[in-house]
C-alpha cells in the first residue's frame, strides 16, 4: 500500500484525469479494434483502476484451455438496433469494434409483449420468454398476496427470488465449478436478473450515495476492494462540471444521423445540462442525478474494469462471465427521445467508454480469449412531435383517450352491478372473488371489458387473460401480436387484460417518449456475437433475444436447460 500523502496525491490526479474525460473525451477514446488502441497515460487510465490508493501488480495468469476464458454479455438499456447504423459514423471505439468485428443480426427481436428492463434481460441471461421465467414485467400484481410485486425484490431481499429459471452463468458454474460470474448495472433488476441465481456477486448503482452496493442475497462479506473503489468517490470529479455533447468527426453529418428538436415550448430542453442541483457539494440530489446522465455508463465501464482486475476474470481455463447493462440510454432517452444529441450523445461516450473497456481487457486477458454477446432489453418508440416534423403520423395520449378507457371501467361496473364493488384488484387484474360473489364468471367480465375498450380509437388489440391461456386467438389479431402476447403470458403473474394501442400511439401525456408494446419500435434491438474464429459479417437471418444465451452457451461448449431460444452458431460466418 502506499503512503497517505501519495494516496491524497493519486486520487486528486484521477479525478483531474476523469473530469477532463468528461469535458473533452481527448484521451479516453480507442480509435480502431483494440489490437490498435494506444493506452492513456498511466496517471490517465491506469490510476482509475488501482483501487483506493493500492499499488497495480502484474498478474500472473494460469495457463489457459483451447476455448474462451471470458464471456462478457452486455446490454444497452433502450437500445433501437438501428442506432447502430444510424450513429455509426459517430464511432470510433467499442461499438466500432463490435460492428468491425462480430457477427450483426439486424432482424433481432425481443419476442414478448410487455418490452420492459426486467423481461428483457430475463430472455438475454436465461433463454426463456417472460412466461416460463416468470418476469413478466419490471413489476405485476400477485393475487395471493395482495401486493404489488418488483421484480427483483422478494421478502424484503434484493436478489432473484421471482426467476423461474436459471441464467447463462448458472450453466457455465454447473458446467464448471471453477467459473466466476458477476453482473453490474445502474439498475438493480438489471444486475440482478443477468447475474441469474447464483454469481459470485451482483452490484447496483446507489442513487443516495453513489456507490456500488449489494444485498444480502449474494452473501454477508463484504469484498474490501469494493468498500475501497466506493470511498475513492471517484464520481464527485464530476461536480460542478456541466454535461456537453462530445465533439464528433468533422465527417459527420448531424441530419444524416436523423437528429430532430421538436418544439418544446417554454421548458428549455438544449445543452448543456446540469447535473445536480444548486447545492455547494456533492449529495444525493447530484448523485441521482448522475443516474439520469452518461455519467452512469462511464462509471459502470470503470467498475467493469474493478471487478475484471480484482476477481481475476479471464485468467484461467475456467470461463469466467461479467454481465453488464448499460442504462444512460434508457433513463436519457425517456426524456428525450431516439432522435435527439442527448442519446447519440450517450452512444459516443459508450462507444469511448466500451473501447476503454475492451482496451484493458486486450491488456489484461486478450481479445481472442473473449466471447462477446451485446444486445438490449427493448427499444422505444419516437416522438410523436419529431413523427409529424418528419410527415409521418403519431399520436400521444390526450385527456379524451383516457377518459374513454376510464369509461369503459364505468359502463362494466354498470352492466354487471359492479358499481362501489372492489372488481379490480389493482388495474386490468380483476378480483375473482367478487366477480363471482356476484353471479358472474372472470372470463365473461373480461371478453366485455375487453369489448368495451376496443371501442376506444387509439387500441387495436384487446387480449384476455382467458384467451391467451387457452391459445385460442381472436380473429383479426395480429399473428405476430398474439404469440409476443402469449409467450409473455404467465397464468398467476399476468393481467386479465393486455391493451394493444395503435402503432406509434405514444402511451404518455406531457413530454418524453417510452416503450412497453409489442410494436416494431419497441421489439427490434441490437444483436451481435464476436467470437474467435468467426469472421465479421450481417446476417438478415431473424432471430430473438432468447437465442442470445444458447448461442453463448454453444460457443462454450456447456450444456444448457430446456429453453426457448435456438443457439445460432450456425449462421456464425466461420474463417
Amino acid at each position: 500500500m502506499v503512503d497517505h500523502a501519495t494516496h491524497k496525491q493519486l486520487h486528486r490526479q484521477r479525478k483531474r484525469a476523469a473530469a477532463s474525460i468528461f469535458r473533452s473525451g481527448d484521451g479516453s477514446a480507442p480509435k480502431s479494434a483494440p489490437a490498435r488502441i494506444k493506452w492513456v497515460a498511466v496517471v490517465g487510465l491506469m490510476s482509475l483502476l488501482a483501487g483506493a490508493g493500492c499499488q497495480t501488480f502484474e498478474r500472473a495468469p494460469l495457463p489457459r484451455g483451447d476455448g474462451p476464458s471470458l464471456v462478457l454479455l452486455i446490454s444497452i438499456d433502450q437500445a433501437r438496433a438501428e442506432y447502430l447504423t444510424r450513429f455509426r459514423p459517430a464511432f470510433t471505439g467499442g461499438l466500432a469494434y463490435l460492428l468491425d468485428n462480430g457477427a450483426v443480426f439486424t432482424d433481432a427481436h425481443q419476442n414478448h409483449s410487455m418490452t420492459a428492463t426486467a423481461p428483457g434481460h430475463a430472455t438475454l441471461a436465461t433463454g426463456l420468454n417472460p412466461g416460463r421465467s416468470g418476469i413478466v414485467g419490471n413489476g405485476w400484481y400477485d393475487r395471493e398476496r395482495a401486493e404489488q410485486i418488483y421484480s427483483a425484490r422478494r421478502d424484503d431481499v434484493t436478489g432473484p427470488g421471482w426467476l423461474m429459471g436459471t441464467a447463462l452463468g448458472d450453466w457455465m458454474k454447473a458446467a464448471d465449478s471453477r467459473s466466476k460470474v458477476f453482473s453490474a448495472s445502474a439498475k438493480d433488476r438489471s444486475a440482478v436478473i443477468f447475474g441469474g441465481q447464483n454469481p459470485n456477486g451482483a452490484y447496483w448503482y446507489n442513487q443516495d450515495t453513489g456507490a456500488w452496493r449489494t444485498s444480502s442475497y449474494y452473501g454477508r462479506r463484504r469484498r474490501v476492494w469494493v468498500q475501497e473503489y466506493n470511498s475513492d468517490s471517484l464520481l464527485d470529479s464530476f461536480f460542478g462540471v456541466a454535461w456537453e455533447p462530445l465533439p464528433l468527426p468533422d465527417t459527420v453529418d448531424l441530419d444524416e444521423l436523423g437528429m430532430a428538436e421538436p418544439d418544446t415550448g417554454a421548458w428549455d430542453y438544449t445543452f448543456p445540462h446540469v447535473i445536480g442541483r444548486g447545492s455547494l457539494e456533492p449529495d444525493i440530489g447530484f448523485y441521482n442525478a448522475v443516474y439520469d446522465s452518461p455519467l452512469a455508463d462511464w462509471y459502470l465501464a470503470r467498475f467493469a474494469m474493478a471487478i475484471l482486475d480484482n476477481e481475476g476474470l479471464g485468467d484461467d481455463g475456467s470461463p469466467d462471465l461479467l454481465a453488464i447493462s448499460f442504462s444512460a440510454a434508457d433513463t436519457v432517452g425517456h426524456s428525450y427521445g431516439p432522435n435527439s444529441r442527448e442519446v447519440l450523445d450517450v452512444f459516443v461516450r459508450l462507444d469511448r467508454a466500451l473501447g476503454e473497456l475492451f482496451d484493458f481487457i486486450e491488456r489484461e486477458v486478450g481479445m481472442q480469449h473473449v466471447v462477446i454477446g451485446l444486445s438490449a432489453d427493448h427499444g422505444v418508440a419516437p416522438l410523436p412531435e419529431v413523427r409529424a416534423l418528419q410527415g409521418e403520423a403519431g399520436e400521444r395520449r390526450d385527456p379524451s383517450d383516457v377518459l374513454c378507457v376510464q369509461g369503459a371501467g364505468t359502463r362494466l361496473e354498470q352492466e354487471f352491478g359492479l358499481a362501489n364493488a372492489d372488481w379490480a384488484s389493482r388495474d386490468l387484474y380483476l378480483n375473482p372473488l367478487v366477480v363471482e360473489a356476484a353471479g358472474y364468471s372472470v372470463a365473461a367480465v373480461e371478453s366485455r371489458l375487453a369489448e368495451l375498450v376496443m371501442a376506444c380509437p387509439s387500441v387495436l388489440h384487446v387480449l384476455t387473460a382467458t384467451q391467451l391461456a387457452a391459445g385460442s386467438q381472436p380473429a383479426g389479431v395480429d399473428p405476430e401480436i398474439w404469440q409476443r402476447a402469449r409467450n409473455n403470458f404467465h397464468p398467476l403473474r399476468s393481467p386479465n387484460l393486455l391493451i394493444v394501442y395503435e402503432p406509434f400511439f405514444l402511451e404518455q401525456m406531457g413530454m418524453g417518449t417510452t416503450h412497453g408494446s409489442p410494436h416494431h419500435y419497441d421489439s427490434n434491438v441490437p444483436f451481435v456475437v464476436v467470437a474467435p474464429g468467426a469472421s465479421p459479417a450481417v446476417v438478415d437471418t431473424r432471430v430473438n433475444t432468447v437465442d442470445m444465451a444458447p448461442t453463448l452457451a454453444t460457443l462454450l461448449g456447456i450444456p444448457m436447460p430446456d429453453v426457448d431460444g435456438v443457439e445460432r452458431t450456425s449462421l456464425l460466418p466461420w474463417r
